[in-house]
């Protein structure tokens, strides 16, 4: 049994330093010594052992046991010696083994023992909407709506997507975040538009566009790539309010495609607060947003119908006839 114990983890020792010494990228002699210092030693701790045991054997005087076997509890001295001897080895071949398998075993335990890390950002089962959005071209199958809550601040993030990344050609995503304790303020526009990107997929190609005007005021936009292989053509959009403290932000892209802002105008524009719950700021945010509103270009300048004149109705002209002057006049 020890010596079975012994060979296999001395062959999970060989292993390991193999292992270690090719993680670390160290020279093929160092690995092969190392294998070797580890096959002697364990040799000798066999050998000593095994010529050991066999020695306190042999010094047994098996007569003087036989002639005195008769006698109960009564042993030879000579027994009694060699009997404490070999209990002393196999408890310090017990004890060996021990302190080997404890320093070289895999903290498993305590892995288990330990409590998975809570996340910081809490998905929330079965969510009721705050808000609404309809965006053309999107069936109801292809709309999701999503809130998260922050662990420990409390902060909220609603999000609005529209399709799917990877199964279909367009994709749209709005979020609306706000802020708790766990934020002092907005980081970058750029940083947190990448931040965001990355949660679907690796971006690439990332540089700075045109605002987008909408109903909330101009957006900041960013350009980039999205996905393997670049498949995904994208424009990332974000505004952020100091009062109250709320952040939009969104994806907009076409796969292999240029992406149209003025969807993603238009989409701003349909966004609507449905139910403000206990926060009268963002029912404020969006009332003043609705007075904006551009009905997705209907209410354009060049688009206006012309204004008619005052009293240039031609109704109005003939409705009354002019009265002549002199006698023929009745």
């Amino acid at each position: 049994m020890l010596r079975t114990d012994l060979n296999r983890r001395l062959r999970v020792l060989r292993l390991r330093t193999r292992l270690l010494f090719g993680g670390l990228a160290w020279p093929r002699p160092a690995e092969g010594y190392a294998t070797r210092a580890f096959d002697w030693i364990g040799q000798a701790i066999e050998a000593i052992s095994w010529k050991t045991a066999r020695a306190a054997i042999r010094a047994i005087e098996w007569r003087r046991v036989a002639l005195v076997a008769s006698e109960p509890f009564v042993l030879p001295t000579e027994f009694r010696a060699a009997m404490v001897r070999i209990l002393a080895y196999i408890c310090g071949l017990g004890a060996l083994s021990l302190l080997a398998a404890g320093l070289f075993s895999e903290p498993r335990s305590m892995a288990l023992m330990e409590p998975a890390p809570r996340p910081a950002w809490i998905e929330v089962e079965k969510p009721w909407p705050a808000f609404q959005q309809d965006i053309p071209g999107f069936s109801e199958s292809e709309t999701q709506y999503a809130i998260r809550r922050h662990a420990e601040g409390g902060g909220r993030k609603d999000i609005l997507s529209f399709g799917e990344l990877g199964r279909t050609q367009r994709f749209m995503s709005f979020e609306i975040y706000r802020a708790g304790r766990e934020l002092a303020e907005f980081g970058r526009p750029a940083d947190d538009v990448r931040a965001l990107a990355s949660e679907y997929g690796r971006v690439s190609r990332m540089h700075t566009t045109l605002p987008i005007p909408s109903k909330f005021g101009k957006l900041q936009t960013f350009e980039f790539a999205i996905g393997p292989f670049s498949s995904y053509n994208c424009i990332g959009f974000i505004r952020s309010f100091d009062a109250p403290r709320v952040q939009i932000t969104g994806l907009s892209c076409n796969m292999n495609l240029l992406v149209d802002r003025s969807a993603i105008s238009c989409g701003l524009d349909r966004l609507t607060l449905m139910s403000a719950g206990s926060d009268p700021e963002i029912a404020r945010l969006f009332a003043q947003a609705e007075l904006r509103r551009n009905f997705c270009g209907a209410r354009d300048h060049l688009l206006y119908a012309t204004p008619k004149r005052p009293g240039g109705d031609v109704t109005q002209l003939t409705a009354a006839k002019p009265r002549l002057r002199g006698r023929i006049a009745r």
